[in-house]
């Protein structure tokens, strides 16, 4: 897949990427009116190694071992990360499905990285979004 853009709306200037966070990277949208939702600072992400979900789950050699790995060996939660959406659990409570399911994208992100991507494609309350990681060129655009 060619390099990618997206996009992202915070409320503070930024210059790189790190692996921190309750994600380990940023969100990027397509779209600029999407990112600035999150903020008026706004930032162009380029992400030279995207990942998209139809290559994790049908393209890259070893990606389930790999989930299963990031995933300490739990195939429940290595099929959330597979996901699109990294939907949370059926056993988990309602009132931490919230969490559970923040902690898959950001093990999502760690599965991308492993195999070495630099984003990920996920689906978010915005449609389609892009977890951005470590090894992405950030430039302000406002």
């Amino acid at each position: 897949m060619a390099v990618m853009e997206h996009f992202h709306g915070s409320h503070e200037q930024f210059g790189a990427i790190r692996a921190e966070g309750v994600f380990g990277g940023v969100f990027g949208a397509s779209s600029e009116a999407t990112a600035l939702s999150h903020g008026p600072v706004l930032h162009r992400i380029t992400s030279p190694r995207p990942l998209t979900d139809y290559e994790l789950n049908y393209s890259i050699d070893g990606a389930w071992e790999a989930a299963v790995e990031v995933a300490k060996g739990d195939e429940a939660v290595a099929e959330s990360i597979m996901s699109l959406d990294c939907p949370s659990l059926d056993s988990c409570e309602p009132e931490d499905a919230g969490e559970q399911s923040w902690e898959f994208q950001r093990l999502r992100g760690v599965l991308a990285s492993k195999l070495g991507f630099t984003s990920v494609e996920m689906s978010d309350e915005h449609g389609i979004t892009w977890l951005c990681l470590p090894g992405c060129v950030v430039e302000q655009l406002s």
